[in-house]
């Protein structure tokens, strides 16, 4: 009889090995996935593992992971009256290829298994009740379109035996975020002088979070940029812009760029072809056409005016009074003329022709 009871002892011990190992966490490859060839925890514990969807938590945005950027992921477990609690975590690939990078932001309930590939509970983190949850820092990779994160939890009874446990299997799979774009801008041209509202349309962008500058650039010479006064957003990939190109700028391509997005050469600057006359009480010129060289300007208070050719080069400037101005304007050859007139924080412009 003491040989029997010293082979059962033999047995045991491996046996209690065992238990007490799965109490400071999984021994590792028991989350279900395809990597870990479908094992899980039943492998250890008794019992037929059950599904649950959305036991697998994270702050990755809803477009998805960036690669290089580190998320937390957490795992919840939920069991009624569980003597403690115990999982295993692992991210892979569609053909079980382990992807991303674990870092441990809570090492006092969790741990490494699986060669780092994993994540499994401590000791200290196995504490039962009806719920509890784990969370760690996971490194997106580089060149993958989706990863699928797996794990397994028990929800053990604590009778110190592989019986009587609850095994679950949970999943959660996410998308590599695709980058934004900038699709298209219209109206794709504006005469120099005006004013455009540019109504932009972007591809995983989330303008709806925060409005973007939106700016044209001179594609010939990058240091020529006009920003929008105002961006009207309506949802994360629309918005409109209200771009005051002046005068002086030069006729050409520019790039559009909205925050980090851009579209080069998609709008063009072009001469003034045509502007209708403003009327204001505020600015009156007189005769047009200019056939004689004064021009009779009223004013209803002292401010500029300001005389540019088609192709938007300054040509004069005058300070002028209020009421009736007569200005000399010799110098001016046969043409037409923009004429822009400011007071205070107003603008009125006109044009003017010379014969």
């Amino acid at each position: 009889m003491k040989k029997s009871y010293k082979f059962l002892y033999l047995l045991l011990i491996p046996f209690a090995a065992l238990l007490l190992s799965n109490m400071s966490g999984s021994i590792g490859g028991k989350t279900g996935s395809p990597g870990d060839n479908g094992a899980n925890c039943t492998e250890c514990h008794v019992g037929t593992p059950i599904t649950q969807n959305g036991w697998i938590e994270t702050n990755i945005p809803p477009n998805g992971f960036t690669p290089g950027e580190t998320y937390e992921i957490t795992v919840n477990a939920s069991h009624p009256d569980a003597g403690r609690f115990g999982f295993e975590l692992t991210a892979e690939s569609e053909g079980g290829v382990k992807l991303g990078g674990f870092t441990l932001t809570d090492p006092t309930r969790t741990r490494f298994t699986n060669g780092s590939n994993a994540i499994t509970h401590t000791s200290s983190g196995n504490a039962g009740g009806n719920s509890t949850s784990w969370s760690v820092g996971w490194t997106a990779p580089e060149g993958q379109s989706v990863v699928r994160f797996y794990a397994a939890v028990n929800g053990a009874n604590g009778n110190g035996a592989n019986t009587g446990d609850q095994i679950y299997l949970t999943n959660l799979f996410v998308n590599q975020a695709l980058p934004a774009v900038l699709v298209s801008v219209e109206p794709g041209e504006a005469e120099k002088g005006s004013s455009p509202e540019l109504t932009l349309i972007g591809a995983n962008t989330t303008w709806g979070s925060e409005t973007p500058v939106v700016s044209i650039i001179n594609v010939e010479d990058d240091t020529e940029v006009y920003t929008a006064a105002s961006v009207t957003v309506f949802t994360d990939e629309e918005l409109v812009a209200v771009i005051h190109i002046p005068f002086e700028a030069t006729v050409g391509s520019y790039t559009v760029q909205a925050g980090d997005v851009s579209l080069p050469g998609a709008f063009e600057v072009t001469v003034v072809n045509g502007l209708e006359a403003q009327t204001a009480d505020e600015f009156k010129m007189f005769p047009n056409p200019l056939n004689s060289d004064v021009l009779s300007v009223e004013f209803n208070q002292e401010g500029d005016l300001l005389f540019y050719s088609i192709e938007g080069k300054l040509i004069d400037h005058f300070k002028v009074n209020s009421g009736l101005n007569r200005l000399s304007l010799n110098e001016l050859q046969s043409g037409m003329y923009i004429v822009v007139g400011q007071m205070n924080e107003k603008s009125f412009t006109q044009k003017l022709v010379v014969h």
